[in-house]
């Protein structure tokens, strides 16, 4: 008795999906799609630092600290 072997449907639409994208990416149909540039510019007066935090948190009035809690 033989029995036939026979390829899921799912399987089969898995891989061409699969292999017309790779096939894609790799003519350059998505080139630039998935890259990111960063941009941004960090100024030495953006940095804030653990002394700064301490001595606005040393100046801080009475009321100030109420406030943050």
């Amino acid at each position: 008795m033989q029995t036939s072997r026979h390829i899921s449907f799912a399987i089969l639409a898995v891989t061409l999906i699969a292999g017309s994208a790779l096939l894609s990416e790799h003519a350059g149909l998505f080139a630039g799609a998935f890259r990111t540039e960063i941009l941004a510019r960090v100024d030495n007066g953006d940095v804030v630092s653990a002394v700064d935090i301490a001595v606005m948190a040393h100046n801080a009035g009475p009321l100030d600290r109420a406030l943050a809690r």
